[in-house]
């Protein structure tokens, strides 16, 4: 997975280290593992999330599980979803400017949309 032509399907390393960074913070805050923030933090994603738990050993099965006492915070949950924030980038960004918009809908977005 190292060799150049893989790096294009690794996750962005910069985005990984702060999503990493954003979670130990949040650890430290309310002295909790990582691993009961980051399930933590699902419960409190608008689509419902379902994690897996593959613990080897009985100790993180009970780490994990703790995880179901533990409430975030709003501005934790910001620190948080901040943090994995995807950028859309191109096309996305292109196509939100005005002159493209207006070009898209012929001069009637306004109208179409309304």
């Amino acid at each position: 997975m190292s060799g150049d032509m893989m790096k294009q399907f690794l996750p962005e390393q910069q985005r990984t280290e702060r999503i990493i960074a954003a979670v130990k913070t949040v650890s430290d805050e309310v002295g909790r593992s990582m691993a009961q923030v980051g399930l933590a933090w699902l419960r409190y994603r608008p689509v419902p999330v379902i994690p897996i738990i593959g613990a080897r050993k009985l100790s993180q099965l009970q780490d994990n599980l703790a995880s179901f006492a533990l409430v975030l915070s709003a501005d934790q949950l910001k620190t948080l979803d901040e943090s994995s924030r995807i950028e859309l980038g191109f096309p996305h960004d292109f196509y939100a400017k005005e002159l493209v918009r207006s070009f898209v809908y012929g001069g009637l977005r306004d109208q179409i949309l309304a």
